[in-house]
């Protein structure tokens, strides 16, 4: 019969199963319908269908080149440095400082830049106005975005442009906070000759070859999404997706562009304005826009921006700002299935970066994590032995009752519930606690997969917990440990089986965790130790056959 070891190798494949089948039957949410989507095209709601038809009705105005040389200017803050450009006085990188964040291009170490946009397509934070006020009817298209602006002042941290949003003026404000990664902006807009509308843009771009990630794996840092926060819901936007346009109903608490283990976000000083997903005109583009009103009396607008890592902590340190609820640490996605683990996911995160604290080294961080998890779930483990342990006495009454019924499965079956019965043994007790167990599991992928704590951070061989064992020696270790643990556990009476669990599961596990987040594979590899260990200790203490 299965013993606990088996029951919980079945219990992990049947919930990969699960993430599987459930991927399969209820994908990620697509945007909303387009019914519902609307853009706005002077001040009035159009249907997302027309927007097209917008766009033929007002010509937008050919792109020109700007007026003046494009001049740069970096602010470098804490943490980061910002360069913005003088066209269209928007951002045109954003750079993480220090050793950690950095990534490789070409074989060399560079730092990771917060800004991929389309060639052509505008930079994040340009400005663009509706067409009665002189704008396009697609403000990725508008060529005012572009438009050169003046540097009037400027200091170490701080710079001012000014310039025009086609028939309004503009004028915009960059100020470093002296807070990590934060950035505030201001944008103060005045003369417009009617009522319409403004959008501030956000895009993003990524090679329309690049990998969404897999279940067992997180997607690259090329991989972007344009995400917005409104109405207590934060969304996801496909830039390479069917649908062109998508509206976000409510007060936008914040919106930006998703990075996997970093995201630059801009936060409305009071959650306000409308959010709209559009797709760009280069596969692979897309944005998010926040609208705002404008009329002829004018608008000011204030932000903050924060473009960095997506630490647990640090997010949350914004979720209260200007006393209104963002839930920014909702910019950190567990995915469709981990997402509903997503508060234990902070709990064992929350636990291993205290273990960090003293040890220093993440690799023996989620070891310790891994023993606090095994400690915790004891009780649990025990009872899930003892039912294992019952049924290992049974075992040579088993082989005789196999003995005596031959191929006549019917019998064997009554007979052997008649034996469970006598016996007071339940053949499913040594499930049901693995079982148990999966949230955890669930929470502990998550929390693996989505820190950015662990981001190259080195463990013994391995340079990154975050990427695969390069040489694979870890899964394959993992898959010797996986063997090891059936081949001390008591075999089924039925051999294919016997066989199937024996090579087959551990053969499995060991294929499906070669390209696993490494940090992973080390809780599952420690993990399977401290089985065989506890295995070994509950055998010795209970291996006594039980009498007929």
């Amino acid at each position: 019969m299965p013993t606990d070891n088996r029951r919980f190798l079945i219990a992990i494949v049947a919930s990969m199963a699960i993430v599987f089948g459930w991927q399969l039957l209820f994908p990620s949410a697509k945007p909303k319908p387009v019914v519902a989507a609307t853009n706005t095209l002077g001040g009035t709601p159009v249907a997302a269908g027309q927007v097209a038809a917008a766009a033929a009705a007002v010509p937008a105005p050919v792109v020109t080149v700007p007026d003046a040389p494009e001049e740069l200017i970096t602010l470098k803050g804490t943490e980061f440095a910002v360069v913005l450009s003088s066209h269209g006085g928007a951002i045109a990188h954003i750079e993480l400082l220090g050793g950690k964040f950095q990534r490789t291009v070409d074989g060399k170490l560079v730092p990771i830049d917060m800004v991929h946009v389309a060639k052509g397509a505008p930079l994040p934070l340009s400005v663009s106005v509706s067409p009665e006020l002189g704008g396009s009817a697609d403000p990725l298209l508008d060529p005012g975005a572009h438009a050169a602006m003046r540097v009037v002042s400027r200091d170490a941290v701080s710079v001012v442009f000014e310039g025009r949003a086609g028939a309004a003026t503009l004028r915009k404000s960059y100020r470093l906070t002296g807070k990590p990664y934060e950035l505030a902006v201001e944008l103060e807009l005045a003369g417009a000759p009617v009522a319409g509308t403004v959008s501030i843009v956000f895009d993003g771009y990524m090679p329309p070859s690049t990998s969404s990630g897999g279940i067992f794996s997180g997607p690259p840092l090329d991989f972007v999404r344009p995400v917005c926060r409104a109405n207590k819901s934060t969304e996801r936007f496909k830039v390479d997706g069917d649908e062109m346009t998508q509206k976000v109903a409510g007060a936008v608490a914040w919106a930006g562009i998703d990075q996997h283990y970093f995201t630059a976000a801009l936060l409305p000083a009071d959650p306000g304005g409308t959010c709209l997903f559009m797709r760009g005109g280069e596969k692979g583009s897309g944005a998010v826009i926040i609208q705002y009103p404008l009329d002829p009396a004018g608008r000011k607008l204030a932000f903050t921006l924060f473009a960095g890592p997506k630490q647990l902590d640090l997010l949350k340190s914004y979720s209260k700002l200007d006393g209104h609820d963002r839930a920014f640490e909702s910019a950190i996605d567990y995915g469709p299935v981990s997402n509903f683990f997503a508060f234990f996911a902070q709990i064992l995160l929350g636990v291993m970066r205290w273990f960090h604290r003293f040890v220093g080294n993440w690799g023996v961080a989620i070891i310790l994590l891994t023993v606090t998890v095994k400690v915790l779930l004891y009780p649990l483990t025990l009872k899930s032995m003892k039912s294992m342990n019952a049924m290992r006495r049974l075992q040579p009454e088993i082989e005789k009752l196999k003995a005596k019924h031959g191929d006549d499965r019917e019998a064997m079956s009554r007979a052997q519930m008649a034996l469970f019965q006598q016996h007071k043994v339940n053949p499913a007790g040594g499930c049901l606690p693995m079982l148990l167990q999966m949230p955890i599991w669930f929470a502990l992928y998550a929390a693996l997969q989505t820190s950015v704590e662990l981001y190259r951070e080195p463990f013994l061989w391995m340079s990154d917990l975050t990427q695969r064992d390069p040489y694979f020696i870890l899964p394959v270790a993992m898959g010797v440990t996986s063997f090891v643990m059936q081949k001390f556990s008591p075999q089924p009476t039925d051999n294919t089986q016997a066989k199937m669990m024996m090579y087959f599961f551990p053969g499995f596990f060991t294929i499906m965790m070669l390209f696993v987040p490494s940090g992973l594979t080390l809780y599952i590899f420690v993990n399977n130790l401290l089985s065989i260990a506890q295995q070994q200790l509950v055998n010795r203490m209970h291996d006594r056959p039980a009498k007929a």
